[in-house]
């Protein structure tokens, strides 16, 4: 295929050893129109074999992590797409022109991703598997004459997104608008700049799977997750960008596909972007209702329901779970936070008629104990289920609260990570 467009592939390097091999198979690429931008830091040094004018080769000793490394290669970049090649990883012979193809019928999307398979050091085959029982699946392949086995990368929810352990993996692709747009990448990141941009990127634009396995990912010593102190870290520090971007994510998701969002008890701190229901009329209330009587909305109309200090204040538990399953489409999400009976919240105020704590939402996210209520109609998976203290000041106090969000299970909807107990 002849374009005009081009393709900017972008490496930072502070180790050369496999930037050969790199560059071999952009070599091989059926899309010829692409250049590629290496930055090196921290002493590493390296030139192409042969003289490429599509190669641009940047020294630069001063850039200190990852997120300053591309986002100082995108912005030598000069493609109109901006595709992500680690320096020890490459590209399947037609990933680019796969690449091309999406975004010239699509320009619109946030980011183009791919199935990825890992290989070992010496580039040959990976048995390894991620745990299936999560949602993991896997297929045979064979890309550019090898024979590999790779993970089937899990569709473009707001939390599959929100959570680099089931985020879209390489081969990632994203126009330079939506870069732009969504902020370019954080240079204060040091590790997880990726999930902290897809995020981003997320709320410009929607995501698309291409159905095939375009990129080889090497997995030896030095990666970055194999220090079990950087991984220790990002383990903590995927939870801190999963809460920051969660709520923005499934908005994001809800608008793009003519969703309603609806805030419970709207008539405190009604935030932008929500329908407020509260059972008085006041400023920020929209529907006025006395949860849970059904709303005057259909079924599976809302992809958002944000309950902030609501759920207690509901007697019929109940019928109120099965009334936000009701509403919720497929794969919508409940983001909810409740005082915790772990705490004094729960009891210390004279209007909670209800009282929660993690296990209290076993009933609906469980079949096992689902079972034990046959009047629950609700089925929802667990997106984030834990007990935390908001600020100082609810910690000086004992008032923790539970934090529950949760995905409606209906049919159809794509597999999001995690367990699941329906």
């Amino acid at each position: 295929m002849q374009s005009t467009e081009l393709l900017s592939v972008y490496t930072p390097s502070h180790r050369p050893q496999f930037l050969t091999e790199c560059y071999e198979s952009l070599r091989e690429q059926l899309f010829e129109d692409w250049e590629w931008v290496v930055l090196l830091n921290k002493e590493a040094r390296w030139a192409p074999p042969g003289q490429d004018p599509r190669v641009r080769v940047i020294v630069d000793d001063s850039i200190d992590g990852v997120g300053s490394a591309k986002q100082r290669a995108c912005a030598e970049a000069k493609g109109d797409v901006l595709v992500e090649l680690d320096h020890d990883d490459m590209l399947a012979w037609h990933a680019l022109e796969a690449v091309h193809d999406v975004f010239s019928h699509r320009p619109d999307l946030g980011l183009v991703y791919s199935h990825c398979a890992q290989i070992l050091e010496d580039g040959s085959r990976d048995n390894s598997k991620f745990n299936t029982e999560v949602g993991w699946e896997y297929r045979e392949a064979i890309v550019d004459g090898r024979s590999v086995q790779h993970a089937v990368s899990m569709q473009p929810t707001p939390h599959n997104v929100s959570y680099i352990w089931f985020a879209p993996n390489h081969l990632r692709a994203f126009s330079r608008q939506a870069y732009d747009k969504a902020g370019g990448y954080n240079p204060n990141r040091h590790v997880l700049d990726d999930q902290d941009l897809m995020c981003r990127l997320y709320q410009v634009g929607d995501f698309y799977l291409i159905d095939e396995c375009l990129y080889l990912q090497r997995m030896h010593p030095a990666n970055t997750q194999r220090d079990q102190q950087t991984n220790a870290f990002i383990q903590t520090e995927t939870v801190e960008l999963y809460n920051a971007y969660i709520e923005s994510n499934a908005l994001a998701w809800a608008r793009r596909r003519g969703l309603l969002a609806l805030d419970l008890g709207a008539a405190h701190a009604h935030p932008y972007g929500y329908l407020g229901v509260d059972r008085l009329p006041a400023e920020g209330v929209d529907i006025v209702a006395e949860m849970p009587a059904p709303l005057p909305l259909a079924d599976s109309s809302v992809g958002v329901i944000r309950a902030v200090d609501f759920l207690e204040h509901v007697a019929d538990k109940v019928g109120l779970f099965n009334e936000l399953y009701r509403l919720l489409a497929p794969g919508g999400l409940l983001l909810s936070q409740t005082p915790s009976t772990d705490g004094r919240g729960a009891f210390q105020d004279p209007t909670h008629v209800s009282f929660y704590n993690e296990n209290s939402f076993w009933y609906y996210t469980d079949a096992n104990y689902r079972n034990f209520v046959p009047e629950i109609k609700a089925r929802f998976q667990v997106s984030r289920l834990a007990t935390s203290y908001p600020t100082e000041w609810h910690a000086a106090h004992n008032i923790s609260y539970v934090t529950a969000n949760l995905i409606a299970l209906k049919e159809p909807m794509d597999r999001n990570g995690g367990l699941l107990s329906v």
